[in-house]
């Protein structure tokens, strides 16, 4: 009887492990904007980066996945510039999606911000 038991548990635990959804996670993909949104960008790259507002092109990331700017003056939450932050390479960030929700990363350091009242789709 307690072998029994024990088999239908088994059984049903396999059985169980084997009607989940066979989907993988969604994962994060390269996006586009569907329409100019810089100022919403511009916040978005800002909280990032702990960096104020910068300006934005109003086609950035219309075209591309890709973003590239000049240099960031980095700041601490005092708003402070960064010791050792402040280099003279151009700062690169990607437009992603994930579920209907875009993202913004920076490429150099991979942090991402949500940016939830942007618009983009996926680039096929």
């Amino acid at each position: 009887m307690r072998a029994q038991l024990t088999s239908l548990l088994l059984l049903s635990t396999l059985l169980g492990c084997s009607a989940q959804s066979q989907e993988p996670t969604p994962k994060l993909q390269h996006a586009r904007l569907t329409e100019p949104q810089s100022e919403l960008i511009a916040k978005g790259i800002a909280r990032l980066m702990h960096s104020k507002p910068i300006a934005i092109a109003d086609d950035a990331f219309i075209n591309s996945s890709v973003l590239v700017t000049d240099s960031m003056n980095v700041l601490d939450a005092q708003g402070n510039p960064i010791m050792g932050k402040q280099l003279a390479m151009p700062e690169r960030f990607e437009l992603l999606i994930k579920n209907k929700m875009c993202f913004v990363r920076h490429l150099d350091s991979k942090a991402t911000e949500p940016l939830p009242l942007v618009k983009c789709k996926p680039i096929n």
